[in-house]
């Protein structure tokens, strides 16, 4: 027994240590060494930026997460191409990010004497490589997000993992109402000791494994499982709306319909929820006007309490639409930010300029326009590019991978980088309303880079050979998302026994007895009854 488990040990340990060698081994033949050596190359651009200095800070870390990448990748078996896209994409948002910085230190010299201005960006890159690192080993090993015999072991189910995670996202959008404080007029950010999270990122990350939860854990989802999915969706916008968060809330919706095309074979269940949504628009934007006016009247029903806050995210996506349009109308207030974005990129042009135009929140909401100024239309629009083949290649993988619950996850995340990615670039250029999200691995921002890289974590993780499976027999799983509580299974009960003991007539036999006596007096047997 000692040796049959000496022997195992044994062969574990020779199979890692010929897995690193391989991983060595395929530098040969893999472009890792072509981009080491654009990584080191951009020194040049960043020092003629005045930048070269926080860029040298950087390039250390730049160039690890790099090599640690490729080799994990390697010794998984995982997709090495969206690897290449996600380190070429944080090269360029190094490359910016260390130009913002060097902005910063010549406006505030004094402060940055003290300080190290490339600190906080270490360690944005640090935190997320290691939380992408735990998400993949997680998820390669754990198998406590579908319903094996670990769980049943534990008691739990894939329905149950997936009411902890909803639960959990819950909590997070009452304690961001309750203690977040609003940063133009939006609520999605809360302060722990001294840190500062943004819930709606960890928010849309919980949706994922939630809608997967409901609809990727069995070939035909059921009716009950498909209307807890549309309910955890409506709760789940409905929060993000009081939190005036519609970035996030477009985004969720974007994944929703995703979900419902991809995942639900029912093609009706898809043109009735895109027709569904596009009547309540037009309903709200009705009721919306119509509250305005009663408002302006001082009738009751358009200054009530209700009203007062529908009217309030109401008139802030109305103001979106409008300064869309016409920024013009409000060039110092709600339409200053993307008038500097328009007049950022026609200053950029096709190379870039060296005169910066001071662009508001340019390291996250409107970091594609700085990107256009700094480096030019045609460095950004090769930056699109590697977004789109990063997509195609994760719909590709989404193709190839045979287990549902694995495709619905790997199809999930890519998607959302995907429309994030189409949502703030259409926003910050003007070709939609300018939401506040961000793009990733360009923006800074501790939250939404640690998501990103965890998303990345996950995508690998489902593209090498996962051993677990995490599609289920119809048979398998019986729980329910929703549960009736002590209350509502008294309601019910007493709802059947009413129906049971409520003194009915049978209208069909009523119907045959009064057809049968109507022929027989048309044959004048029923004259004399």
């Amino acid at each position: 027994m000692s040796r049959h488990d000496t022997g195992t040990k044994s062969f574990s340990f020779e199979r890692v240590l010929w897995e690193i060698q391989r991983a060595f081994y395929s530098f040969k033949n893999s472009p890792v060494l072509a981009l080491l050596l654009m990584q080191a190359a951009a020194f040049i651009f960043v020092q003629a930026k005045g930048a070269g200095k926080i860029y040298l800070d950087m390039i250390g870390i730049l160039l690890g997460i790099t090599l640690l990448s490729w080799f994990f990748t390697s010794v998984i078996h995982g997709n090495k191409k969206i690897v290449i896209y996600t380190l070429l994409l944080l090269t360029v948002g190094t490359m910016l990010q260390c130009i913002f910085r060097e902005e910063q230190v010549l406006k505030n010299p004094q402060y940055y004497e003290t300080h190290n201005p490339a600190a906080s960006l270490q360690f944005q890159y640090i935190l997320g490589f290691v939380m992408a690192l735990v998400a993949a080993f997680l998820y390669l090993n754990c198998k406590n997000l579908s319903s094996t015999k670990a769980l049943k072991k534990l008691n739990l189910s894939s329905v149950k993992v997936c009411r902890m995670f909803f639960y959990f996202s819950l909590f997070l959008s009452v304690i961001t109402l309750a203690l977040a404080k609003s940063v133009g007029n939006v609520r999605n950010w809360i302060t722990i000791g001294g840190v500062s999270l943004q819930t709606t990122e960890f928010i849309k990350f919980l949706y994922v494994f939630i809608a997967v939860g409901l609809l990727g854990t069995k070939e035909n989802p059921d009716k009950e499982n498909i209307r807890a999915f549309y309910i955890v969706t409506f709760i789940e916008v409905l929060f993000l709306a009081l939190q005036s968060e519609f970035g996030t809330m477009l985004l969720i919706l974007m994944l929703f319909l995703t979900f419902i095309f991809l995942f639900i074979p029912d093609i009706r269940y898809f043109i009735g929820t895109v027709l569904v949504m596009a009547a309540g628009s037009l309903g709200l934007s009705v009721i919306g006007m119509q509250l305005t006016k009663w408002k302006a009247a001082g009738v009751f029903l358009g200054t009530n309490k209700i009203a007062q806050i529908f009217l309030s995210n109401y008139n802030k996506i109305a103001n979106r639409f409008i300064y869309w349009l016409h920024p013009e109308k409000d060039a110092l207030g709600l339409g200053y930010q993307l008038l500097k974005a328009k007049e950022s990129i026609v200053l950029g042009g096709w190379f870039g300029t060296s005169s910066v135009t001071e662009l508001p929140v340019k390291t996250s909401d409107l970091v594609y326009p700085a990107l256009i100024q700094r480096c030019g239309m045609v460095f950004a629009l090769l930056v699109f590019i590697v977004f789109i083949m990063m997509w195609l290649e994760g719909v590709q993988l989404f193709v190839r991978k045979q287990d549902r619950y694995h495709r619905a996850v790997g199809a999930g995340f890519v998607f959302m980088l995907f429309d994030q990615t189409l949502i703030i670039i259409a926003g910050s250029t003007g070709l939609c309303p300018l939401t506040g999200i961000t793009l990733p691995f360009i923006s800074s921002g501790g939250s939404s880079l640690m998501i990103s890289f965890m998303i990345v974590g996950l995508i690998v993780a489902v593209s090498s050979n996962v051993k677990w499976k995490g599609t289920l027999e119809d048979e398998e799983e019986q729980d329910k998302f929703f549960k009736e509580n002590a209350v509502t299974a008294k309601c019910h009960t007493y709802l059947r026994h009413l129906n049971d003991h409520f003194p009915r007539k049978s209208f069909r036999a009523a119907a045959g007895r009064v057809r049968r006596s109507g022929q027989k007096e048309e044959s004048g047997e029923g004259k004399g009854v």
